[in-house]
């Protein structure tokens, strides 16, 4: 299996034009739920330093880095940014990364020195979910082995503690049936049990009609300290995560997207505890650091480390009409298709408290719904330990 990306940006500059599909829909509103939403809007949007208007038609504010969503926070008043980490984990990395990143915005501005961009949200952007209050929020979630209309297909391990983690990302378009629901191609970080304490960071990539208005893949976070009970969001949606990239901002576009039979594209998502400032890090191919999860979120992953790590797919099922939804996970294809048909995840590693990268033992497969989604492990000498997954959702055999 091999995959070489190469984002040039002639290429994006052709594609963008293709990216985004925003979903249509004129919405007449009162008077009163316009002044809440135009509320809500400014808490949400912080005051720009600049402004940038991309060609798909998203506006990425840049915001003073002091001044972000993450220091409305109670316990982040009086936060000192950290800026890098105090180590890496080692060994560095030997796999090819993808080239930096190149988004649409980039190809009109930039944003300067001491700000971040964060993409501007809109009053259509709050017409697509039923509660202002918890737009950029999950509801509460049981543990993926209870059916409550998310499926997954996933690997984990659960003999923590640790310290991190790290894999690829094959990037896939998948279709979502419904605005409602949404697909996912993520690692998840827990520490705590699956009860109302449960803290849980996650990133990938994922398709969320509802959260941004059109059906394209795009790079992720979340995060939550109470089991999704009150505490945290998507991405820079709500006060906790501390961004320092100026490039790069999650809710971003994830291009170019692999092809079925064709050429594979994918990204490296590495998340890590810092030994002696107990935050959490992210970073991305390698070289870019977007931010942290401060050590003041959370409880168990503050002071211990993660009980279980997880890797794959998930969907949110409506049933719409008592069939199974049609919304594909990975690439809409079974894991039986192999590479270049079927998604994956590759180079899978865990980093344990001491901040060494190996390899997974004793991983576990968890899959909802065989005949709709699936998944299949595996392991070779270029891409470790890997696994193949997804699905199409309702066919013949998943009613």
């Amino acid at each position: 299996m091999t995959s070489v990306v190469r984002c040039l940006l002639v290429v994006l500059t052709v594609m963008v034009t293709n990216i985004v599909e925003p979903l249509a829909g004129e919405v007449n509103i009162s008077g009163q739920l316009k002044q809440q939403i135009e509320l809500r809007l400014k808490q949400l949007n912080k005051q720009a330093l600049k402004s940038i208007k991309s060609s798909n038609g998203e506006i990425i504010d840049c915001i003073s880095i002091a001044n972000q969503p993450a220091f409305d926070h109670p316990m982040l008043k009086n936060h000192t940014i950290q800026m890098t980490p105090s180590s890496y984990p080692t060994p560095s990395n030997d796999e090819e990364q993808p080239e930096n990143t190149v988004q649409p915005w980039q190809l009109v501005g930039e944003c300067p020195e001491n700000t971040i961009p964060i993409k501007r949200i809109t009053k259509e952007d709050l017409l697509r979910v039923d509660d202002l209050k918890n737009y950029g929020k999950k509801s509460n979630i049981s543990q993926p082995s209870v059916d409550n209309g998310h499926e997954y297909a996933i690997t984990s391990v659960n003999a923590g503690p640790y310290g991190g983690t790290k894999a690829q990302i094959n990037v896939w378009k998948p279709r979502v049936q419904e605005i409602d629901e949404a697909s996912f191609s993520q690692i998840w970080i827990a520490g705590g049990k699956f009860d109302a304490g449960l803290n849980s960071i996650q990133a990938g990539s994922h398709v969320h009609p509802a959260l941004y208005g059109d059906n394209n893949p795009r790079f992720f976070i979340y995060w939550t300290s109470d089991n999704y009970q009150n505490t945290g969001c998507y991405n820079l949606l709500c006060s906790g995560f501390v961004q320092i990239n100026k490039r790069l901002t999650p809710g971003y576009l994830l291009t170019p997207i692999s092809t079925y039979n064709g050429q594979q594209y994918k990204f490296t998502i590495k998340i890590w505890k810092d030994p002696k400032t107990r935050n959490w890090w992210l970073q991305l191919n390698e070289k870019e650091l977007i931010g942290y999860w401060p050590k003041e979120l959370f409880t168990h992953l503050s002071d211990e480390g993660a009980s279980v790590i997880e890797w794959g797919g998930e969907v949110v099922n409506k049933k719409k009409n008592g069939q199974h939804t049609t919304t594909e996970m990975g690439s809409g294809h079974f894991p039986s298709e192999g590479f270049g048909k079927a998604s994956s995840f590759e180079v899978i590693k865990i980093i344990d408290m001491n901040g060494v990268i190996t390899d997974p033992v004793k991983v576990k497969t968890l899959v909802s719904r065989p005949n709709c989604y699936n998944l299949k492990t595996g392991y070779d000498k270029q891409f470790e330990v890997f696994f193949y997954y997804g699905g199409p959702g309702r066919n013949p055999k998943c009613p």
